[in-house]
């Protein structure tokens, strides 16, 4: 009975906090400029469903390769629900075909989901240190923070939390950037 228990513990806690998933995919400090692991061939290397087993070229410059899959991630502990259902997120890894340098994590919209967030409530309690860069936030339904992040053990990492809400539901988007990718970073602040 015992180890029925703890296996049922540990498949409730099988979904991968957002913090947590961020910092495995990043790229460790070494002093020197690097690239993320695509980690074709190793499925088990990252929590992700990944739709295909290799990376995709994309017509999109501000994209070159491209790595799509799903995941179940949790922000501080709680799921998020659409119809009674789990919200659905989406991973991208974008870089060259050496390896990525930059991510996008996008949820679908849910009621639960709620606009503005930053990244201390995104990163609850966890080790990091953030400067705000740049926000559009004074918009009613669509807006982002923009900040320069370092997390202990990986390379500076550049993350817009951006959001779009509509009929009381919204969704949430999480871009990650090393140093050389930001130049693709979109800040203009629309109305």
């Amino acid at each position: 009975m015992l180890l029925l228990i703890t296996h049922f513990a540990k498949a409730q806690n099988s979904k991968p906090e957002l913090y947590d998933l961020i910092k495995k995919i990043w790229m460790d400090s070494t002093g020197y400029s690097s690239v993320g692991d695509w980690a074709v061939g190793n499925s088990k290397k990252y929590p992700v469903k990944w739709k295909e087993d290799r990376i995709i070229m994309s017509d999109d410059t501000t994209i070159n390769f491209y790595r799509l899959g799903s995941i179940d991630i949790v922000i501080n502990g709680r799921s998020f629900l659409l119809n009674n259902q789990p919200v659905k997120w989406q991973i991208m890894l974008k870089g060259p075909r050496m390896g990525f340098s930059s991510f996008s994590i996008i949820s679908t919209a849910s009621k639960e989901l709620k606009g503005k967030y930053v990244l201390d409530s995104l990163f609850h309690k966890k080790d990091f240190t953030a400067i705000l860069i740049k926000s559009c936030a004074d918009k009613e339904l669509t807006g982002y923070y923009y900040y320069k992040v370092k997390m202990p053990g990986k390379d500076l990492i550049f993350i817009k939390i951006s959001w779009v809400s509509a009929n009381g539901n919204s969704m949430i988007r999480i871009d990650g950037y090393d140093d050389w990718s930001k130049y693709a970073v979109k800040l203009e602040c629309k109305n």
